[in-house]
């Protein structure tokens, strides 16, 4: 698949998990999981839940501090949410890495993380953020962007040597 097949199937899981919440995600998430789960090897699988698994985790505790409210939600994060991860670190994986400077990636994280989380709010997934909300977010990005492409590198190294990791 082409990688910017992975940025518009990306792109799609944010507008489908954001306006059709759970169920539209869980629907959604059949093709999404299937084409992570079928068309890759094992490690790329292990790469995408992990950070997955990570990015959910830290937006769950972010959640519980109050620093963002997803909608209908009270004590852990929504299933969307996941879903929405879950096609992140897809895109990470096929995309996203061959974004060139730490900085750059930092910078990008700090602006289209919290941005991404503001548009959700404006169409109905969450509550508006506060300021407090906004700066942990941007933050939060501008660390786990950066970290996530760097795992990405060291994860291709480990599992697929003598490749172009960049």
């Amino acid at each position: 698949m082409k990688p910017w097949m992975h940025a518009v199937i990306y792109q799609t899981t944010w507008f489908v998990t954001v306006l059709l919440g759970n169920v539209g995600s869980l629907i959604w998430a059949i093709p999404l999981v299937a084409s992570v789960v079928f068309r890759q090897r094992a490690h790329v699988i292990g790469f995408v839940a992990l950070v997955a698994t990570l990015g959910y985790s830290v937006d769950v505790v972010l959640h519980l501090a109050g620093l963002i409210q997803f909608n209908g939600h009270t004590l852990v994060g929504p299933v969307w949410l996941l879903v929405l991860w879950v096609g992140f670190a897809n895109v990470i994986w096929h995309l996203l890495y061959r974004i060139p400077y730490i900085w750059l990636r930092a910078l990008l994280g700090a602006v289209s993380g919290p941005l991404s989380y503001y548009s959700g709010a404006i169409l109905g997934a969450a509550q508006p953020m506060e300021l407090a909300g906004i700066i942990a977010f941007a933050i939060w990005w501008a660390i786990a962007f950066p970290a996530a492409v760097h795992l990405r590198h060291w994860w291709a190294r480990r599992f697929e040597p003598g490749s172009i990791a960049y």
